[in-house]
């Protein structure tokens, strides 16, 4: 009988053990932190992914990318600091026996020091930022050896948006082409960034506070004030955090996350998986009422804008006068735009703040740090000689499966699909 009970209490406690949620030593973590997510956690790899065809050859690159991984901007580092303070209370809270986090995550968020330079370099790239540039550029250089081989003044092309942290990616990304290039510098965001300059847009989207409706909605659903709860219980406090201050941890987690070695930040040992999607959810309603389907009106026609660019320059390629690789570097907005542009992601019914929808399309992840969109034009030959032209499409260097064959237009598909395009403007701006 002694026997039984001792073996009966050994599986008790052992089970206890195990179903323990420690967030050091989870094996799944949630990795997906919306548009600040880093990029080698969503990346496919051009490498693997370009699309290699019996007589093709790459004659032309055109790319829009993100600029790379930066720091906040003061109105967020302000409240990052503010929660950062109450460190110490969360430390002291497991100390008296409040808390339900693990030993060793309490260890590592007392012993945790935030990089100076994540509160302090306000919107300038983080050094993670400049690598993730720099190892794109690396690996379209190993996918594309023959066609950037001792590129040419004539031959290129590498213009950033306005503003340090663009210019430092457009180096960045030459860098990992590794070769000595010119990156030009410009105060033009017409095919950039063109809802800068478009003052309609300017005023009844990026500075409408109405724009966050569905978002402020959704922080009043029980899905939300359930997260809320839940972290409240977990950290053991006597008192209970603002949204802002979830949101500011929920920044210094994925600020200080590293992506490129897969490094975790300890202070999200305070968000479950669930907390997580959740607060993800938020970010995805933010971009699609900020630039994605929730203002289509304003970002199919400005996301038309680059797509009629990479038209007139592929068909300059194709007519022996083009550039062998074109890039852009601009801001998470420009690739939403484009997405819906394209008509890609798009939901049957819209996203609100009512309801989170689990299989939803549209998702922040497609606009990261140093998110991107590349098309390579390629040359073929048949064998009897005739000559004709593809497309292939990437995004964050994964086939975009939902344009033509898998990602890949003839040049008949291309031209149907991209002319209509050639007619965007910005007139309506004004």
């Amino acid at each position: 009988m002694k026997v039984l009970i001792s073996t009966v209490l050994i599986w008790f406690c052992v089970k206890n053990v195990l179903t323990l949620e420690c967030y050091w030593n989870t094996e799944c973590k949630y990795k997906y932190f919306g548009s600040k997510t880093p990029y080698e956690i969503v990346r496919g790899d051009i490498r693997d992914s370009i699309v290699r065809t019996k007589g093709c050859e790459a004659v032309s690159i055109w790319a829009i990318i993100r600029h790379g991984k930066r720091n906040p901007e003061e109105k967020y580092a302000q409240n990052m600091r503010h929660v950062l303070k109450q460190k110490d209370f969360i430390v002291s809270s497991y100390e008296i026996g409040n808390s339900s986090l693990c030993a060793q995550d309490i260890e590592n968020i007392k012993n945790w020091n935030v990089d100076t330079a994540v509160l302090t370099k306000l919107n300038e790239i983080a050094e993670e930022g400049y690598q993730e540039l720099l190892r794109l550029g690396s690996r379209i250089n190993e996918a594309f050896p023959e066609l950037l081989k001792e590129l040419q003044e004539k031959d290129y092309l590498f213009l950033p948006a306005f503003g340090q942290r663009f210019v430092d990616s457009a180096k960045a990304f030459v860098e990992g082409l590794n070769q000595n290039l010119a990156v030009n510098v410009t105060k033009d965001s017409q095919t950039l960034a063109p809802y800068i300059n478009c003052r309609k847009y300017q005023l009844e989207v990026k500075r409408n506070p109405n724009i966050y409706h569905e978002e402020e909605e959704y922080k009043k659903t029980a899905d939300y004030l359930t997260i809320k709860e839940r972290i409240h219980r977990k950290l053991g406090l006597n008192f209970t955090f603002s949204n802002q201050d979830i949101t500011a941890i929920y920044d210094l987690c994925r600020y200080t996350w590293v992506g490129i070695s897969n490094k975790p930040s300890p202070l999200c040992a305070v968000f479950s998986n669930e907390d997580l999607e959740v607060l993800k959810f938020i970010d995805d309603l933010r971009h699609y009422y900020h630039s994605g389907y929730g203002v289509s009106q304003y970002s199919q026609r400005l996301g038309q804008i680059p797509m009629a660019d990479l038209l007139r320059k592929f068909q300059q390629a194709k007519n022996g006068k083009g550039k062998k690789i074109v890039s852009y570097l601009t801001h998470a907005t420009m690739l939403d735009m484009i997405l819906v542009a394209l008509n890609l992601n798009k939901d049957t019914k819209p996203l609100t703040g009512a309801h989170r929808d689990l299989n939803r399309k549209w998702s922040s992840l497609y606009s990261t740090f140093s998110g991107n969109m590349i098309a390579v034009l390629n040359r073929c030959s048949n064998n009897k000689q005739n000559e004709y032209y593809n497309v292939a499409f990437y995004w964050n260097e994964k086939p975009i499966l939902d344009l033509c064959n898998r990602g890949v237009c003839s040049w008949q598909e291309f031209e149907e699909l991209f002319k209509p395009f050639l007619n965007a403007n910005i007139d309506f701006c004004d």
